[in-house]
């Protein structure tokens, strides 16, 4: 490729589908070796952004606009001509990039696909990328299908790929939507050194802001299919951005790290209670797990996917038996359970998760939220829909119309449809299990207001299992820390975030930490 000119330039480039304008009119430049961070809410337009200069927009769009590739002709945006630059992409792992099959044969494919190379010798050169990130990732472990591989390990293979593609240009989908904050710092780490090693420019697109305070460079803000403002994340974040980037940037959960203030009263009788419970590594020792949850208390379960917490969520609450041990529910024990009494502990506990598959994709959301109450309660039909429509305000769920199908629906939406089952449930206890997943930052947001405000009103036991100390702290007051199938380090989540003992706490505290923005009030760069 020629070195005259920028690497890219777009000028005027819009997209419209089915009569409704995606893009509109987004210019801007990117120099060989430089970073842009595309930052915006779902729907913005970064989608559509990545689509067009990564060649695979749909039949159905109409394209107009200019882009310029290294210093040539400017040429149709609608064109898949790339000139001589060579385009890698990195994908979002939420929207399952790979097929079933082994990830060690696909991703070799691509690369020997892109380089025009044999299978051989494109497979060495994806040993070679690997070999230069962090995780210790290997061919080997790669020859597994992607439900055998752990998230971070997937996202590692992809940018391996991305990598040995030897690129000039590599644009990344939100490539750290589903992976914990320790996992996000270590790929947006790696893919830093990989872009200084290789010199390739960088497109970064994203609803969150994590890659914009870790990578640097320049942020390109869309809202709506078009760029409300452009420069460096300090810029942005301070009182002179627009105020949509400053509503973005407010959006991001900060760590209260002062000095604890006392606790209030212990809350109710207790909900939960265990007691020598055989779990991980504890179950080695004499002594189990034990510990209890009040009527109306909260706590967080925090580690890393893998780390125990999600195992221990299952033990308590009854989904799989506990070899050893004791475990209470209302003063019912789980591992007597006749069937009739475990579907009415089911019926008092509620669920709410990342996964958006648990709910039905065929139902409508009136008969979602209506399902608990017709299911366990005889009420009458004007009971049911004023219970019902109650809850979808709550959740901001109420100008949707309810006879839309929950396959329709937004991830963003979904989550806010559970929250609306749970509070017609009237639940005792609440498991919120990575809920808050793959979402931008200001449905993030929106999403922990929501489930605050269902905490504030009918006060239900919280038991939370994530990876985010920011999250941990926005819908709990105490977590036990869990690392390699152990518990760590427990307390008041106010004492552990001021004073972290285990390493394992430390290094979940610093993953949502960043230093390198000032958030506190009056900064410059608030």
């Amino acid at each position: 490729m020629t070195e005259s000119g920028p690497l890219l330039e777009l000028a005027g480039v819009s997209l419209m589908r089915g009569g409704e304008t995606i893009l509109d009119r987004v210019s801007f430049r990117l120099a060989a070796g430089e970073k842009l961070v595309v930052l915006g809410e779902a729907g913005a337009g970064k989608d559509a952004l990545l689509r067009i200069l990564g060649g695979f927009t749909a039949h159905n769009d109409t394209i107009s606009g200019t882009i310029r590739y290294a210093g040539g002709p400017p040429v149709a945006a609608s064109s898949r001509h790339r000139a001589a630059l060579r385009v890698a992409y990195l994908p979002n792992p939420l929207s399952r990039p790979l097929a079933p099959g082994s990830v060690l044969k696909q991703l070799t494919r691509v690369v020997a696909r892109k380089l025009r190379a044999p299978f051989g010798s494109a497979r060495e050169d994806l040993r070679l990328a690997l070999e230069q990130l962090p995780g210790g990732v290997t061919l080997a472990m790669l020859d597994t299908t992607p439900e055998n591989l752990d998230p971070l390990t997937q996202a590692l293979g992809l940018l391996a790929c991305a990598c040995a593609q030897t690129p000039d240009l590599l644009l990344a989908h939100t490539a750290v939507a589903d992976l914990g904050p320790r996992a996000v710092k270590l790929l947006l780490e790696a893919l830093d050194a990989a872009q200084k090693r290789l010199g390739f420019a960088l497109i970064f697109a994203t609803g969150g802001l994590q890659p914009a305070a870790r990578l640097g460079g320049r942020v390109l803000v869309l809202r709506g299919g078009r760029v409300v403002e452009e420069g460096s994340a300090e810029r942005l974040m301070s009182g002179h951005a627009h105020a949509y980037t400053r509503r973005l940037f407010e959006a991001l959960p900060k760590l209260k790290t002062g000095v604890p203030k006392p606790r209030g009263a212990v809350r109710g009788q207790p909900l939960l209670q265990v007691h020598n419970l055989a779990f991980g590594g504890e179950s080695a020792g004499r002594d189990g797990l034990t510990f209890e949850l009040r009527r109306g208390a909260s706590l967080a379960l925090v580690g890393e996917p893998g780390s125990g917490r999600e195992a221990l969520m299952r033990l308590v609450v009854g989904f799989e038996p506990a070899p050893k041990g004791c475990i209470l529910f209302d003063a019912v024990d789980l591992n007597v359970l006749s069937p009739v009494m475990a579907a009415r502990i089911r019926r008092r506990i509620a669920f709410i998760t990342g996964r958006d598959d648990t709910l039905d994709p065929r139902m409508t959301l009136y008969d979602t939220v209506d399902e608990p109450l017709r299911a366990h309660l005889n009420l009458s039909s004007e009971l049911v829909a004023g219970y019902r429509d109650t809850a979808l305000k709550r959740v901001g769920l109420a100008s949707h119309d309810g006879k839309r199908r929950v396959a329709t629906l937004s991830a963003f939406d979904k989550r806010r449809l559970q929250v609306a089952r749970a509070i017609v449930g009237a639940p005792l206890l609440v498991v919120i299990d990575e809920a808050l997943s793959g979402l931008d930052a200001h449905a993030q947001a929106i999403l922990r207001e929501v489930l605050v405000d269902f905490r504030t009103n009918q006060d239900p036991t919280f038991l939370v299992v994530t990876s985010d100390f920011t999250i941990a702290q926005a819908l709990a007051e105490d977590a036990m820390v869990f690392e390699a199938g152990k518990l760590v380090e427990r307390g008041s989540i106010a004492h552990l975030v001021h004073a972290p003992k285990h390493d394992a706490t430390k290094a979940l505290i610093e993953a949502v930490t960043l230093p390198s923005l000032d958030l506190s009030p009056g900064s410059a760069s608030d």
